[in-house]
């Protein structure tokens, strides 16, 4: 019996088996990009939130008033960066 790319020649119980046409992979392509940016929808605020919380701790601890501010600043630029290489590595860019 001839196999094919598939590893069986075509059929199965008697029913043609249906191969993925290019439309189901490009609709799982953007799903995933999707599901991709939805999480940095979530790391962007949780960087940010962090970095704050991190720099009101650190002020308590050294008895400061600046650093909370400083941890947002950082939590912001985290989020951002992790936004920019994602969006560099999906266009295909060559900036790094």
């Amino acid at each position: 019996m001839d196999n094919d790319a598939w590893g069986d020649s075509g059929k199965k119980a008697g029913k043609p088996v249906s191969k993925p046409s290019a439309a189901v992979s490009e609709r799982a392509q953007v799903w995933r990009q999707f599901a991709e940016y939805s999480g940095l929808a979530i790391a962007m605020p949780v960087a940010t939130v962090i970095g704050f919380v991190a720099g009101r701790w650190l002020d308590g601890a050294v008895g400061t008033s600046f650093f909370w501010l400083i941890g947002l600043l950082l939590g912001i630029a985290a989020g951002f960066l992790q936004l920019i290489r994602k969006a560099v590595r999906d266009s295909g860019s060559a900036f790094k």
